[in-house]
């Protein structure tokens, strides 16, 4: 009669995932050559080995629980990982104590790697908010920097403008119909030479070039004036909205970072303009 031990072995021998048995002692009892082809590794080597003198440093995963096995280092012919699922055997047989099989996923990680290292290089390219159309972060970080290259060469006047809507009365954050009513109006009432680019949720950072600090202020406050008659979103009560500014302009040994710290500084210590409906 066959010994049930020997039908495992007869039936993981051909098995298209790698397979590896450990028994009792925890030392590797056999493997299948789905398992030599992906470690690059003969079954005589590994046979008889166990943790804790295990001469392949790059391999010790083997002797992991369950999850990713990354094989890489001297040695290793291919970069790979192994995804490893782990059964634990309840017979009476002590050489098969724990079957572990392993699942050649390099192709997937590759992938996946790939696609982040790809969605980091559109997002870093990318130059427009999503939600509202706006110039984003890196767009007004890029912008700022060559106009304030321009201002150290020429001298030309240069200010900021941080313009931050509020709602005294409602800590939760606005909807994203009220940043793009905000964001459409701040558009309209500006230059077609200022650069205005969406910074945070609720937050705006205007480049305004050729103008100084007082015709900034002035700007804003045309802005500010006309804020009363914005029209809002149906369903949405504008509560005690509001607009605050933060301005600063350029000076000789500024560079864009500090212009930036300016113009924020400013703005903390500025008052909100309220919409009194």
């Amino acid at each position: 009669m066959t010994h049930p031990s020997s039908n495992i072995y007869q039936c993981l021998q051909a098995c298209p995932c790698g397979v590896l048995i450990l028994d009792q002692a925890g030392k590797i009892n056999w493997l299948n050559p789905a398992l030599e082809a992906m470690l690059a590794l003969k079954s005589d080597q590994l046979v008889g080995q166990s943790r804790e003198r295990f001469p392949f440093t790059t391999h010790r995963g083997l002797f992991k629980s369950s999850g990713l096995m990354h094989l890489f280092g001297p040695g290793v012919e291919q970069e790979r990982w192994l995804l490893c699922t782990v059964d634990e055997q309840n017979q009476l047989d002590p050489s098969i104590h724990t079957i572990k099989y392993f699942q050649d996923v390099t192709e997937q990680v590759q992938l996946s790697d790939e696609n982040q290292r790809l969605k980091k290089q559109v997002e870093e390219l990318a130059i427009t908010d999503e939600l509202t159309g706006l110039a984003n972060r890196q767009a007004l970080t890029r912008a700022l920097n060559a106009q304030v290259a321009r201002s150290r060469r020429y001298q030309n006047p240069l200010s900021l403008a941080v313009i931050s809507l509020v709602d005294k009365k409602n800590d939760e954050q606005l909807p994203n119909e009220v940043i793009l009513a905000i964001s459409r109006y701040l558009r309209d009432r500006l230059r077609w030479v200022d650069l205005i680019a969406r910074w945070d949720h609720n937050q705006f950072i205007t480049i305004l070039p050729e103008t100084t600090l007082q015709d900034c202020s002035e700007l804003m406050d045309k802005v500010l004036a006309e804020f009363t008659d914005l029209s809002w979103p149906d369903q949405f009560e504008p509560g005690n909205l509001g607009l605050q500014f933060g301005l600063a302009e350029w000076h000789k040994g500024q560079d864009a970072r500090l212009l930036m710290k300016q113009a924020f500084a400013s703005l903390n210590e500025g008052e909100t303009g309220a919409n009194p409906s």
